[in-house]
């Protein structure tokens, strides 16, 4: 494995590594996540092909912004594309899970040349609020939480603390459909935890309401390249009616739902999601 620290333009170092030889894979995280997420994906398609990872500003090993207000949606594919211009060559597939399915799409509408195809792992496109009867007024109520949240920095924090520990995560995932009680390993939602407890509050809020208020719905007719859109049949983030829907409103787009799995589909059942990743990949992709 190969560490490249890179700067982006306001001064903050990313944290980046590649592994493998081959054609080259760019995987963009959710939110709130780290590079340790794609553990089993990055073990297995790093014996064929040249995989880069990166943490987000003011994730993982990266930087944090001095600014908690600067890290959105948008600057975060500013990141992603700081990585994909330095360390990725002109054809470069692009992986995203969960939010980094927004931030894959949004770096294709930016270099639509340089991406010949896009895995798009168990995330919504746009409405990341899942299916809740009447969510429009819910989802007013959690975004005017988190301005709350803003001005509140204290007991927002002293929430965080409280409720970033394994068996609370765990309970509220296995509510609404981020976790399987038997298939999620706890190695990837410890990683989650130990990320969690670095972040700012201040800057999880700010993204949550960048995530939340952001679409990519019109981008989906744009992206005129070999798509794969994979979600778990019991995910209420990413829910397999809306992959049906994506693949309709993507030109080339092809969806595929993973029996019994959640949000955490590419972990929970990692064999079947690289196998139906590599035979699109052998459809589609073998020259990148």
């Amino acid at each position: 494995m190969h560490a490249h620290p890179l700067t982006t333009p306001d001064g903050i170092r990313l944290h980046a590594e590649s592994k493998g030889t081959g054609p080259t894979m760019l995987l963009c995280n959710g939110l709130f996540c780290t590079t340790q997420y794609f553990v089993p994906w990055w073990n297995h398609f790093s014996n064929s092909y040249r995989l880069v990872q990166f943490d987000y500003r003011s994730h993982g090993g990266s930087d944090d912004d001095p600014d908690p207000k600067n890290v959105t949606i948008p600057r975060l594919v500013d990141d992603a594309a700081l990585v994909l211009e330095n360390l990725c060559p002109e054809q470069t597939i692009v992986v995203g899970h969960s939010m980094g399915v927004r931030v894959a799409l949004e770096l294709y509408l930016r270099y639509p040349h340089r991406v010949p195809c896009l895995i798009l792992l168990c995330g919504s496109a746009y409405d990341s609020m899942g299916p809740i009867p009447g969510r429009a007024p819910f989802k007013q109520t959690v975004l005017g939480t988190l301005r709350a949240a803003d001005h509140l920095v204290p007991v927002a924090q002293l929430i965080k603390d409280v409720t970033i520990h394994h068996d609370f995560v765990s309970k509220v995932g296995y509510l609404v459909g981020g976790l399987s009680r038997t298939l999620t390993p706890r190695e990837p939602v410890e990683a989650l935890l130990g990320n969690l407890d670095r972040l700012d509050v201040r800057m999880m809020t700010t993204l949550a309401q960048s995530y939340i208020r952001h679409s990519a719905r019109d981008t989906l007719p744009l992206v005129r390249v070999p798509a794969l859109y994979l979600v778990g049949e019991k995910d209420s983030l990413a829910l397999p009616a809306h992959a049906w829907e994506v693949s309709r409103l993507m030109p080339n787009c092809e969806a595929y739902v993973v029996d019994g799995c959640t949000h955490l589909a590419p972990v929970e059942k990692p064999e079947e999601v690289h196998e139906v990743a590599e035979a699109f990949l052998a459809r589609h992709c073998a020259e990148s």
